[in-house]
């Protein structure tokens, strides 16, 4: 049989999108997973809220997700996809900067009610990072008009400006940096730039996965990076937080970027392997959800670790999550090539 990782190859070829950034609900699980149901819940809640102009609503379960931590059951922060789902209702629509938006108008009148409020503000960022995102797409830079492109900058700019007028306001909520870090991203700021912007964002708010997903993206070989310059900045990142959480963080960064190499990152044999097994390990230890697993596994097979690649299939127990497999053939070689003698 051929390696898993060359089976998978041409799938890392066709999986391009745009650097992660908040609004990604195209990359995430399927309808079908308990997983989505935890995120797709929070949608409809933000959502519910804000069209009933609830702002009290929408500041206490901000507040209650960040002075919890809570986590959705694969560990990632549901303070995160609450400022996702603000930017996710914003992307439907193309609606020119600078032209009347009742919807941007409700969220104006959180931020007026609420002026030192950071959740009212982060929302004002996210929705413009949204409707700029609505112009933008998640298909290759090449796709998109020159107008479209236009649009796209003028609202990302307008985020990046609004952020950094209400930063003293906002900065003590990790949500800043994770906003700033994507429209960063997006404008295409330098390295250097960026990574001052990371390494501060990390300081503040160690082990937060969000601001170093959008710098591993970045550097990543689909968006002009190498393979080496993802794990610079991963090691990088790994300093942020206490010995014993590094494994963890390591492999969380490197499966944000699966999908941004022009082969797997196990064909270019930069991946720490034993380290990224580690995190593996003790990222299920914490959240042993199915998503995680069908996730893990998946790049156990890559990684052609057969034995730890038949301990994880073993441990699932829903069916073949698609967007972590992305082809059923793949999932049914992994499985019957973890099955046989060594």
């Amino acid at each position: 049989m051929r390696s898993p990782a060359s089976l998978v190859l041409c799938l890392f070829t066709a999986l391009a999108p745009l650097p992660f950034a908040v609004g990604t609900a195209h990359a995430g699980p399927s309808e079908s997973s308990p997983e989505y149901a935890e995120r797709n819940g929070i949608q409809l809640q933000v959502e519910a809220l804000l069209g009933q102009e609830d702002f009290a609503g929408l500041e206490a379960l901000a507040q209650k997700y960040r002075r919890s931590g809570e986590t959705t059951t694969s560990g990632t922060l549901k303070l995160t996809h609450f400022y996702e789902a603000l930017s996710n209702l914003y992307e439907a629509d193309q609606i020119p900067l600078g032209e009347d938006d009742p919807k941007r108008d409700r969220i104006q009148r959180w931020a007026k009610k609420y002026p030192r409020s950071a959740t009212s503000h982060l929302a004002v960022a996210a929705t413009l990072l949204g409707r700029g995102m609505a112009y933008r797409g998640y298909d290759y830079s090449s796709s998109v008009s020159a107008q479209d492109t236009a649009y796209f900058h003028a609202y990302t700019e307008a985020a990046m400006n609004y952020l950094a007028d209400h930063k003293k306001t906002c900065a003590s909520d990790a949500g800043w940096y994770e906003l700033a870090s994507s429209a960063a991203v997006r404008l295409n700021w330098d390295a250097t730039d960026l990574m001052a912007l990371v390494d501060e964002g990390m300081a503040k708010h160690p082990g937060n996965l969000t601001i170093p997903f959008v710098a591993a993206q970045y550097f990543s070989p689909k968006w002009g990076g190498t393979p080496y310059a993802v794990e610079s900045m991963a090691r990088r990142a790994l300093e942020t937080v206490p010995e014993r959480d590094r494994p963890a963080l390591y492999a969380r960064i490197y499966w944000s970027t699966a999908g941004s190499y022009y082969s797997s990152p196990f064909v270019e044999k930069q991946v720490d392997w034993p380290l990224m097994s580690q995190g593996i390990d003790d990222v299920l230890a914490r959240y042993p959800s199915d998503w995680n697993l069908q996730n893990f596994a998946h790049f156990a097979c890559q990684a052609g670790d057969k034995a730890k690649t038949r301990s994880l299939m073993g441990r699932i127990t829903l069916p073949m999550e698609l967007y972590a497999w992305w082809d059923g053939d793949v999932y049914e070689y992994c499985r019957q090539w973890s099955r046989e003698a060594s």
